[in-house]
């Protein structure tokens, strides 16, 4: 059961957090414009939830935890994202499925045919810790972004995988590069803050 955690549990991840070398991109929080579009997006995440049973937890992380998420992270938070929600999904059971959270891993504006390119990342996280599911909302880039073929390298992945692309099995859009690794960085950066902000008992 997902659960706040301890600052005894805070001190012991600390140096596990700090030892994790950082990713030089920045990123903050993405939400949208109503609960019936984010509830959607949940269900792409977790399709075997129960679509009514859905639970929001909000954090507010101590200043200590955000020093420590800036740190690890290699850019500073935003002020919205230092107060995340989060999204936990039951099955019809009441069973914990696992914790989603949306990310926009890009805060300069991409041009693209005249209009800004949005990227907006979808992390699912499952009981274990471990990423089970990353979706791209919307792209109007590359359509490879978006399709299992990239982002299904990602299921599985915790805080001890390497998150760069081109390395430890991690195969970016051809055309997309840079597009590629900020996926990357977003399924990295949503368990890094799950982390700080979410145990379980």
């Amino acid at each position: 059961m997902v659960a706040f955690v301890t600052r005894t549990w805070f001190a012991a991840v600390a140096l596990a957090l700090l030892s994790l070398s950082a990713l030089p991109a920045e990123a903050h929080l993405a939400k949208w414009g109503s609960w019936a579009v984010t509830h959607r997006n949940l269900m792409k995440l977790f399709p075997d939830a129960d679509p009514t049973a859905w639970k929001i937890k909000r954090y507010q992380y101590a200043k200590e935890e955000v020093e420590l998420l800036e740190k690890a992270l290699g850019f500073a938070l935003y002020p919205e994202d230092k107060a995340p929600e989060f999204y936990v999904a039951h099955d019809a059971a009441g069973d914990l499925l696992g914790v989603a959270i949306f990310i926009d891993p890009r805060t300069k504006p991409k041009i693209l045919d005249g209009g800004v390119l949005t990227l907006e990342v979808g992390v699912g996280v499952d009981a274990r810790g471990a990423i089970s599911r990353v979706k791209v909302y919307d792209y109007r880039g590359n359509v490879e972004l978006t399709e299992p073929a990239f982002l299904d390298q990602l299921k599985g992945r915790t805080l001890s995988h390497d998150f760069t692309i081109g390395s430890k099995g991690l195969v970016g859009v051809e055309d997309e590069p840079e597009e590629s690794q900020l996926v990357a960085n977003a399924g990295r950066e949503a368990l890094l803050l799950m982390k700080v902000a979410l145990g379980r008992r």
